[in-house]
C-alpha cells in the first residue's frame, strides 16, 4: 500500500511538472518573436527601463516639492503661565497668571514667489533630466540594434563564404580525382574550407552576444526574437543636424541647471531682507486681576547674518554652471564633428564598394573558378580572388556599420531627428 501511494506521488509530480514545463514553454512562444523592428525595441525598453521610471518620480517629487513651495507659513500660538509653584485647586484662578500670544510673520521681498520659482526651475532640471535619460536609452537601443543588424550581415557574409568554398572545393576534389591537380591542393582547399567554417561559427556566436546585449536593455534574453528586421543601410542627418546642437537634450540640460542656479541666486538675495512678525494676545495678572489685550511688531536687526556667505556661494554655483555649459557645448560639437566625418567617409566607402569594387571582385572570383575548373589557373588564383572578394565584404559591412553608428551620435548630441535612410538608390544617384 505504502509503495503504490509513493508511485500514485510520483506520478503526480510528473504530471506538474510537465505542466509547468509545458505552460513555460508556451509563456516563452506568446513573448517570442520571429523579427524584432526598431519601434518594438524601443517600446520595451523604454517601458521596462527602472532608471527612466525612477526619472520620472522626480519631475512628481519636484512638483510636489513647487506646492509645497507656494504655502505660507503656519501662525504660532504661545502660552505662559505664572506662580504654577503656589498652585491649589481651589484657586486656580486667584493666584496663577497667564497670558496667550498669537503671532504670524509676514515674508518680506517676494520670498514666497521666488520659493516657487526656485522649486519650478528645479522641477525643469527634472525633466530635462528625464528627457537626457530618455534620449540616451533611444541611442544605446538604436545602437545596439544595428549591432546585431551588422552581426547579421556578417554571420550571412561568412555562410556565403562557406558555400562559395565549398563548391571551390568540391571543384578541386574533382580535378584531383581526375589526375589533373595534386593532392597538395586539395589539403589546401580542405584547410580553407575549414577556416571559414570557423570564422562563421564564431560569427553565430557573435550574433548571440549581440542579441543578449540588446535584449538586457529591457531585461531579456536573445531567445525573445530571430533576428532584427530593418535595412542595412546608413542613416543620414540632414546638413541642419550641424545648427541642432542648442536643441540637444544634452544643452537643455546645462540651461536648466543654469536657470535653476539664477533663482537660488535670486532666492538668497531676497533672504536678507527681514520678515516682520505681528503678535497679539491676552494677559491676566494677579492679585491686581489686571486684565489686558496687546499687540506688537517684531524685526530682526540684519547686523551679523546677511545671508553673505549664502549668496556668495549661490553666485559661485551660478557660474560654474555656465562654465560647465560652455565646455559641454565645445565637447558635443568635437563629437559632431568626428561624428559627421566618420559618417561622410563610411558613405564614400560603402558607395565606392559597391559601386565598383565589390562587382568586380565578385566577377573576377566567378571567372577564376571557371578558369580553375578548366586547368587554365592554378589554385592559388582561386584563394586569391576569395580572399579579395571576402575582404571587400567585410569592409562594406564594417563601413554601413561604422555609418549607422556615427549617424546614431548625429542624433543624439545634435539633438535632430532628421535621419533618412541611405539607401541604395541614392547612393546610385550620387
Amino acid at each position: 500500500m505504502k509503495s503504490e501511494f509513493i508511485k500514485l506521488s510520483l506520478i503526480c509530480w510528473w504530471a506538474w511538472a510537465v505542466s509547468a514545463a509545458m505552460a513555460s514553454e508556451q509563456n516563452q512562444q506568446e513573448v517570442r518573436v520571429e523579427k524584432l523592428t526598431i519601434a518594438a525595441a524601443i517600446g520595451r525598453v523604454l517601458e521596462a527601463n527602472p532608471e527612466l521610471a525612477a526619472s520620472g518620480l522626480e519631475i512628481q517629487a519636484a512638483s510636489a516639492g513647487i506646492q509645497q513651495a507656494g504655502l505660507r507659513l503656519n501662525p504660532e500660538i504661545a502660552a505662559e503661565i505664572q506662580n504654577l509653584p503656589e498652585f491649589r485647586a481651589h484657586d486656580l484662578f486667584r493666584t496663577t497668571e497667564f497670558e496667550v500670544s498669537v503671532s504670524q510673520r509676514l515674508e518680506t521681498g517676494g520670498k514666497r514667489e521666488l520659493r516657487v520659482q526656485a522649486a519650478g526651475r528645479e522641477r525643469d532640471v527634472a525633466g530635462s533630466t528625464f528627457t537626457m535619460l530618455q534620449a540616451d536609452l533611444l541611442a544605446s537601443t538604436r545602437l545596439a540594434f544595428w549591432a546585431v543588424l551588422a552581426n547579421q550581415e556578417r554571420l550571412e557574409n561568412s555562410r556565403q563564404l562557406a558555400r562559395l568554398a565549398e563548391q571551390s572545393h568540391a571543384v578541386v576534389a574533382a580535378r584531383v580525382a581526375a589526375g589533373r591537380a595534386s593532392p597538395v591542393e586539395q589539403t589546401r582547399s580542405a584547410v580553407t574550407l575549414a577556416t571559414i567554417r570557423l570564422d562563421a561559427e564564431k560569427q553565430a556566436f557573435e550574433l548571440v552576444a549581440a542579441k543578449d546585449r540588446l535584449a538586457a536593455l529591457w531585461g531579456g534574453a536573445s531567445r525573445e526574437f530571430d533576428r532584427v528586421d530593418a535595412p542595412f543601410e546608413i542613416p543620414v542627418a540632414s546638413p541642419a543636424a550641424r545648427a541642432c546642437i542648442e536643441s540637444s537634450p544634452d544643452m537643455a540640460l546645462a540651461g536648466a541647471i543654469i536657470d535653476s542656479r539664477s533663482a537660488e541666486l535670486e532666492l538668497e538675495q531676497a533672504m536678507k531682507k527681514p520678515d516682520l512678525t505681528l503678535s497679539a494676545g491676552y494677559r491676566r495678572s494677579n492679585p491686581e486681576m489686571y486684565n489686558a489685550w496687546f499687540a506688537g511688531v517684531s524685526i530682526p536687526i540684519p547686523w551679523f547674518d546677511k545671508r553673505q556667505g549664502s549668496i556668495a556661494q549661490a553666485r559661485h554655483r551660478l557660474e560654474q554652471a555656465s562654465l560647465e555649459k560652455m565646455a559641454l557645448e565645445r565637447r558635443l560639437r568635437s563629437r559632431l564633428v568626428q561624428a559627421r566625418h566618420d559618417l561622410e567617409t563610411a558613405i564614400l566607402e560603402s558607395a565606392s564598394l559597391l559601386k565598383t569594387a565589390l562587382p568586380e571582385a565578385a566577377e573576377a572570383l566567378a571567372a577564376t573558378e571557371e578558369g580553375y575548373r578548366l586547368g587554365k589557373f592554378e589554385y592559388l588564383n582561386v584563394l586569391d580572388a576569395q580572399r579579395t572578394y571576402a575582404e571587400l565584404e567585410r569592409r562594406h559591412i564594417e563601413a554601413v556599420a561604422s555609418g549607422m553608428k556615427a549617424a546614431v551620435e548625429m542624433d543624439r548630441f545634435g539633438g535632430c531627428e532628421s535621419m533618412t535612410p541611405y539607401s541604395k538608390e541614392r547612393r546610385d544617384d550620387e
